[in-house]
Order: C-alpha cells, then structure tokens, then sequence
C-alpha cells in the first residue's frame, strides 16, 4: 500500500512540475508544494 501511494506523490509532483514549465503555477508555488510533499514522505 505504500507504494501506491509514493506513486500517487510521484505522479502528482510530475504534473505540477508540467504546470510550472507552462507558466501556469509561479516559482515559489511550485517551491512551497515540492518542500511540502517532501515533508511528509
């Protein structure tokens, strides 16, 4: 089960990282989600 859910991370980091490279989420966004996910693995 908690591979299911560090896939789920991955995944959901990916797509703001695709987000970011759009220009439709800014740097710091981006910087306070990556820190947060990071917090909780």
């Amino acid at each position: 089960m908690g591979d299911k859910k560090l896939d789920n991370l991955y995944a959901a980091l990916m797509l703001i990282e695709i987000l970011l490279e759009k220009g439709l989420i800014n740097q710091a966004t981006y910087s306070n989600i990556v820190k947060n996910a990071k917090s909780h693995i």
